[in-house]
C-alpha cells in the first residue's frame, strides 16, 4: 500500500510539474491545412496556454488580421485559448474573417447529433465563459466572444445560407453542417467599460 501511494504522489508531482512548464512556456495547438484536417476527420490537436507578448490598445481595424504572414502554413489562422472549468487552458486553431474592419471567428458545427455549443470543447468553454484570448501572429489579445444568434446577420456575414445541406441516399437534402459566428470584441481597454459587452452594445 505504502508503495502504491509513494506512485501515486510521484504521479501527481510529475503532472503538476509538466502543467506548470507549459504553463510558463505555453503549448499551441496543432495545425492541418484542409487536406491533413479532411484525413483526420476534421479534428487537430488542441493546445493549452498562448503565449506572446499582450497587446493593450484598442484595435479599431482588424483588417490586418488578413495580412498576417504565417510561415510554410497555406491556411490563414488564428489562436483562440477559451477557459475550462478545470483552471486549464483549452486553445485551437480557427479561421478568422475580419468585416468591414470588426473581427469574426466561426465555428463549423459538422457533427449534428450533439447539439451545440457542446459539440466542441472550445464552443462549451465560450459559452460558459466567453473570455478568450486570441493569438494573432506573434501577439495576443484579450477578448470577449459574442455569439450571433440572428441567422440573417450570419448569412450576410458569410454570403452565403449558414446551413450545410447535402442530398443523401434517399434522395432528401439533409442539413450536414451549420457555421456559427462569433464577433470579437477587445477587453481591458478604455473603449469598453465591461469584460462582456451586452447583445444590444454589440449591434446583435
Amino acid at each position: 500500500m505504502k508503495i502504491f501511494k509513494n506512485a501515486i504522489v510521484v504521479i501527481v508531482a510529475i503532472l503538476a510539474l509538466t502543467l506548470l512548464t507549459l504553463r510558463l512556456t505555453g503549448l499551441e495547438p496543432q495545425y492541418l491545412d484542409l487536406t491533413q484536417l479532411r484525413a483526420h476527420g476534421r479534428i487537430a490537436r488542441p493546445g493549452l496556454w498562448l503565449k506572446g507578448e499582450v497587446v493593450t490598445t484598442p484595435v479599431t481595424d482588424w483588417s490586418f488580421v488578413d495580412k498576417v504572414e504565417h510561415a510554410g502554413q497555406s491556411l490563414n489562422t488564428v489562436l483562440v485559448e477559451t477557459r475550462t472549468p478545470y483552471f486549464i487552458a483549452h486553445s485551437v486553431r480557427t479561421v478568422p474573417f475580419p468585416r468591414n474592419g470588426q473581427l469574426y471567428i466561426r465555428s463549423h458545427q459538422h457533427r449534428m447529433d450533439l447539439q451545440f455549443p457542446n459539440d466542441k470543447s472550445w464552443t462549451s468553454n465560450v459559452a460558459r465563459d466567453p473570455r478568450v484570448r486570441i493569438k494573432i501572429g506573434d501577439k495576443l489579445y484579450e477578448a470577449t466572444m459574442v455569439l450571433i444568434t440572428d441567422r440573417a446577420q450570419a448569412a450576410a456575414l458569410l454570403g452565403r445560407n449558414p446551413e450545410v445541406v447535402e442530398k443523401g441516399p434517399d434522395g432528401q437534402e439533409h442539413i450536414v453542417g451549420y457555421d456559427h459566428i462569433y464577433r470579437v470584441f477587445q477587453r481591458n481597454i478604455p473603449e469598453y467599460s465591461g469584460d462582456q459587452p451586452s447583445l444590444s452594445s454589440a449591434g446583435l
